[in-house]
């Protein structure tokens, strides 16, 4: 996907200016005692792993780890565990392995916290426009209302057992799933004795410690209309870093020459109307990337002012990027500037 390929540079970019050193071995770069290494995963998205001090035996658990999250959340894999609970396609209960169990979990915390907004359940929304912009027709009314009737969250969890209170629930979790597999990375490496480290996902990031020039790591957040453009950079204000940034220039939709929002709305079944160019979401702590990944999407629906209440009370800051009388203009939180 394109927008990881840009995001990750921009991230890569600016650790090169902070005076990270990287050296190229084939598929691995060291620099000293330090571990790094990219790789492309889950449809070429580059993934980026990078920890102090070495260690070779936790490296290879984090990217099996990492590896096998396809096999869990990749919904067009006809072998993943989402997959299979997509095909049931009937009322009734299904029994959900632990990593799925978290996931669905923390999904319905977003539900909860955002009012309905975050919805992995709105996947029949995400497909008829998909389908209406390969037609070249935006899809109808009465099959925009046949697949918000399958949106909603429908579901009772009840540890790992999933009650299905419907037929025709489809989920996908590509609006979380990085960020929940970036957390565990954290707690995999801290757990294996890392003492600084840098994770990336896609246009997830997650770090602790100090970088190789003993500084906090600084992320830029990709600028909404350059490629590989750099709008703003922030830093680890020094107890960890959780952040995300998601915009327009995501796979957006193009019916018959408009260009509509890749997220769905699931109040109106409509992709989202809005000058929003960006939303970029930050905790001054690890372990909060399943926040950030899921808040930056539903940011782009709620705006700043209910994105500020929900962001706030959990604990990070924000920053939105919105068009106004043709220039591009910040709408921060209060506390954005500790991560400047």
């Amino acid at each position: 996907m394109r927008i990881n390929r840009i995001i990750f540079a921009v991230v890569l970019l600016v650790l090169l200016g902070a005076g990270i050193g990287i050296k190229m071995r084939g598929g691995a770069k060291e620099t000293g005692v330090w571990y790094q290494e990219v790789r492309e995963l889950y449809y070429d998205i580059p993934v980026q792993v990078k920890f102090f001090p070495e260690n070779t035996q936790l490296s290879a658990r984090v990217w099996a780890y990492l590896e096998s999250m396809d096999d869990v959340f990749n919904d067009y894999k006809d072998g993943s565990e989402i997959s299979a609970v997509n095909r049931v396609n009937a009322a009734g209960e299904v029994t959900l392995s632990p990593v799925l169990t978290d996931a669905f979990d923390k999904a319905l915390q977003a539900w909860q916290f955002s009012e309905g907004v975050f919805d992995v359940s709105c996947t029949p929304l995400r497909k008829i426009w998909r389908q209406a912009e390969k037609r070249g027709n935006p899809p109808s009314e009465a099959e925009i209302l046949a697949a918000k009737e399958r949106c909603g969250m429908k579901v009772k969890q009840n540890g790992d057992r999933l009650t299905l209170s419907r037929d025709g629930l489809v989920f996908d979790f590509g609006g979380i799933d990085k960020g929940i597999i970036a957390d565990h990375v954290v707690e995999m490496l801290k757990a294996g004795g890392a003492r600084s480290a840098l994770v990336q996902i896609g246009g997830e990031t997650a770090a602790f410690g100090l970088s190789q020039k003993k500084k906090p790591f600084r992320i830029g957040i990709q600028h909404p209309e350059k490629r590989d453009g750099v709008w703003s950079v922030i830093q680890d204000s020094g107890t960890g870093l959780s952040a995300s940034t998601s915009g327009n220039y995501e796979n957006p939709i193009t019916i018959n020459g408009f260009t509509f929002y890749h997220i769905m709305d699931p109040r109106t079944g409509y992709p989202a109307k809005t000058d929003v160019l960006s939303v970029s979401i930050a905790f001054p702590e690890t372990g909060k990337n399943w926040l950030t990944d899921s808040l930056s999407t539903t940011g782009v629906l709620l705006g700043p002012k209910k994105t500020f209440e929900i962001v706030k009370r959990l604990g990070g800051e924000a920053m939105f990027l919105i068009r106004e009388d043709g220039k591009i203009k910040e709408v921060k939180s209060s506390g954005w500037g500790m991560f400047e």
